[in-house]
């Protein structure tokens, strides 16, 4: 399994809103995350479970590819992140003790969501995936994440 991640692009700032100022930087940004599986017999990665758009707070990447930064050269055992204040998608990240790899937990509150589409109130559908992803996946992924969202990343 894996987890796709990808910036769309910035989410227009509100006027009136906090930092809402017409002309200032993007508020947040907009993205698009699924969990992958490896399908053997054809030898490709397919969604399993594809989020319409998050909307990421103004620093959520930066604070993502940091994190995966500080657990990569060691200085940390590893780091939980979420998607924003209503966190529709939760990662959490740590060194996989005694292996060169690093644990990966996604959680996926699917709730807003399904009560949009059936007009209801939200409630609590998280789903939650484990799995174990290798140190140079994690690079490529934190890679990836800071050349997508630019300036501001450390890239």
């Amino acid at each position: 399994m894996r987890l796709t991640l990808r910036l769309v692009g910035g989410a227009a700032a509100e006027e009136g809103a906090a930092g809402g100022v017409p002309g200032s930087p993007p508020a947040g940004v907009l993205a698009t995350a699924s969990i992958d599986h490896f399908d053997r017999r054809d030898r490709e990665w397919w969604p399993f479970v594809r989020l319409p758009a998050l909307h990421l707070g103004g620093q959520a990447a930066h604070a993502l590819v940091e994190g995966a930064r500080q657990l990569l050269a060691g200085s940390s055992p590893g780091f939980a992140w979420r998607s924003g204040e209503g966190g529709a998608l939760a990662l959490q990240l740590s060194a996989a003790a005694g292996t060169p790899g690093v644990l990966v937990e996604v959680g996926v509150d699917l709730g807003p969501w399904l009560a949009d589409v059936a007009g209801g109130d939200p409630g609590s559908e998280a789903c939650l995936f484990r799995f174990a992803a290798t140190r140079a996946d994690l690079v490529r992924f934190a890679d990836a994440l800071a050349a997508e969202s630019g300036p501001g990343t450390g890239a």
